[in-house]
C-alpha cells in the first residue's frame, strides 16, 4: 500500500496523522483533512499549548507517537500563516 491519496480531489497529506508546529505556543497532532483559503482543517486532533502544559512539547509529541492521539477536538481550523512546519507523526 502506498502513502498516496486514495481518492481524487485531496492533497497528499489528506488522511495522514501529522504534527503541525506553529510560531506561537500551540502544537497540534491529528489527521490532516484539507487546506482551503489559508486554513488547515484537522480532524481527530489534540493540542499542546506550552503556556498551559507542564509536559514539554517534544515529550508530548513522543508520547503521542507511542500511545496514539488523545482526541480532544473533532475538528480544528489552523491558520496557515501561523504554521512553521508540518511533519507526519511517524517521522516526528
Amino acid at each position: 500500500m502506498s502513502d498516496g491519496v486514495f481518492h481524487p480531489g485531496h492533497d497528499d497529506l489528506h488522511g495522514q496523522t501529522v504534527v503541525i508546529y506553529t510560531s506561537g505556543p500551540r502544537t497540534f497532532i491529528g489527521r490532516w483533512d484539507s487546506e482551503v483559503e489559508g486554513m488547515i482543517r484537522m480532524v481527530g486532533a489534540s493540542l499542546h499549548d506550552s503556556g498551559d502544559n507542564d509536559k514539554p512539547r517534544d515529550e508530548w509529541v513522543k508520547d503521542t507517537k507511542k500511545f496514539g492521539v488523545a482526541v480532544e477536538h473533532q475538528q480544528l481550523m489552523i491558520p496557515r500563516a501561523e504554521v512553521t512546519g508540518v511533519v507526519k507523526l511517524r517521522e516526528a
